[in-house]
């Protein structure tokens, strides 16, 4: 698995109606923007080695995980009847 296919399939399981909009590749990390049910995108930063971790099923992957979720809520409004 590539690294932008993994962050693309991660954020929408972490966080429902977000997605990811762009990907960014930096030297040594990715700048991955998200989009949710709001007009707002967020921006977060991974590094290389921590995703290619993740890849691999290493640690890393919870420590991915955490940074795409709290980018990801931040573009999504929750709904008081829990719909999402």
């Amino acid at each position: 698995m590539e690294a932008r296919e993994m962050i693309e399939n991660l954020v929408p399981q972490l966080t429902r109606n977000a997605c990811v909009v762009d990907i960014e590749e930096k030297d040594e990390r990715y700048s991955v923007t998200i989009a949710g049910t709001t007009s707002v995108t967020a921006r977060c930063e991974l590094t290389r080695a921590a995703v290619a971790d993740a890849i691999e099923g290493r640690l890393s992957r919870l420590r991915v995980e955490g940074i795409l979720k709290r980018c990801a809520d931040q573009t999504v409004v929750s709904l008081g009847d829990g719909r999402g």
